[in-house]
Protein backbone atom coordinates (compact mmCIF):
# COMPACT_ATOMS: atom_id res chain seq x y z
CA UNK A 1 0.00 0.00 0.00
CA UNK A 2 2.66 2.75 1.00
CA UNK A 3 5.92 3.15 2.44
CA UNK A 4 4.10 4.40 5.54
CA UNK A 5 2.46 0.66 5.75
CA UNK A 6 5.99 -0.82 5.57
CA UNK A 7 7.19 1.38 8.08
CA UNK A 8 4.42 0.82 10.84
CA UNK A 9 4.84 -2.87 10.31
CA UNK A 10 8.60 -2.15 11.24
CA UNK A 11 7.80 -0.46 14.24
CA UNK A 12 5.80 -3.17 15.23
CA UNK A 13 8.39 -5.94 14.67
CA UNK A 14 10.92 -3.42 16.48
CA UNK A 15 8.38 -3.21 19.25
CA UNK A 16 6.84 -6.46 20.24
CA UNK A 17 9.24 -9.39 20.99
CA UNK A 18 5.89 -11.55 19.55
CA UNK A 19 6.17 -9.85 15.72
CA UNK A 20 9.89 -9.64 15.96
CA UNK A 21 10.50 -13.33 16.45
CA UNK A 22 7.31 -14.42 13.68
CA UNK A 23 9.00 -12.27 11.57
CA UNK A 24 12.67 -13.31 12.22
CA UNK A 25 11.19 -17.35 11.09
CA UNK A 26 10.46 -15.63 7.69
CA UNK A 27 12.39 -17.37 4.91
CA UNK A 28 11.32 -15.19 2.30
CA UNK A 29 9.95 -11.80 1.23
CA UNK A 30 6.21 -13.69 0.57
CA UNK A 31 6.31 -15.02 4.12
CA UNK A 32 7.02 -12.42 5.42
CA UNK A 33 4.80 -10.41 3.45
CA UNK A 34 1.83 -12.80 4.29
CA UNK A 35 2.97 -11.65 8.58
CA UNK A 36 2.24 -8.37 7.48
CA UNK A 37 -0.95 -8.74 5.97
CA UNK A 38 -1.81 -11.65 8.46
CA UNK A 39 -1.21 -9.22 11.35
CA UNK A 40 -3.12 -6.29 9.72
CA UNK A 41 -0.37 -4.41 7.66
CA UNK A 42 -1.45 -4.03 3.54
CA UNK A 43 2.01 -4.79 2.55
CA UNK A 44 3.21 -5.95 -0.42
CA UNK A 45 6.23 -6.64 -2.94
CA UNK A 46 5.77 -3.38 -4.67
CA UNK A 47 6.13 -1.45 -1.05
CA UNK A 48 9.22 -4.08 0.29
CA UNK A 49 10.95 -2.87 -3.08
CA UNK A 50 9.79 0.71 -3.43
CA UNK A 51 11.17 1.06 0.57
CA UNK A 52 14.61 -0.66 0.10
CA UNK A 53 15.00 1.89 -2.83
CA UNK A 54 14.30 4.93 -1.02
CA UNK A 55 16.24 3.51 2.05
CA UNK A 56 19.16 2.85 -0.15
CA UNK A 57 18.57 7.06 -1.84
CA UNK A 58 18.30 7.99 1.79
CA UNK A 59 21.25 6.44 3.02
CA UNK A 60 23.66 7.78 -0.04
CA UNK A 61 22.04 11.08 0.60
CA UNK A 62 23.35 11.77 3.92
CA UNK A 63 26.92 10.39 2.65
CA UNK A 64 26.68 12.20 -0.31
CA UNK A 65 29.15 15.23 -0.73
CA UNK A 66 25.58 16.88 -2.28
CA UNK A 67 23.90 16.71 1.38
CA UNK A 68 26.39 19.72 2.40
CA UNK A 69 25.16 22.05 -0.10
CA UNK A 70 21.72 21.70 1.20
CA UNK A 71 22.29 22.32 4.53
CA UNK A 72 22.22 26.10 6.06
CA UNK A 73 25.31 27.80 6.37
CA UNK A 74 26.11 27.55 10.12
CA UNK A 75 26.14 30.91 11.73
Amino acid sequence: MSREAVSDFLHAVEHSQKVRKAASSCRSDDELIALANQLGFSVNQRDLNQDSRDSAMTQWFEVSRINSSFQPPKT
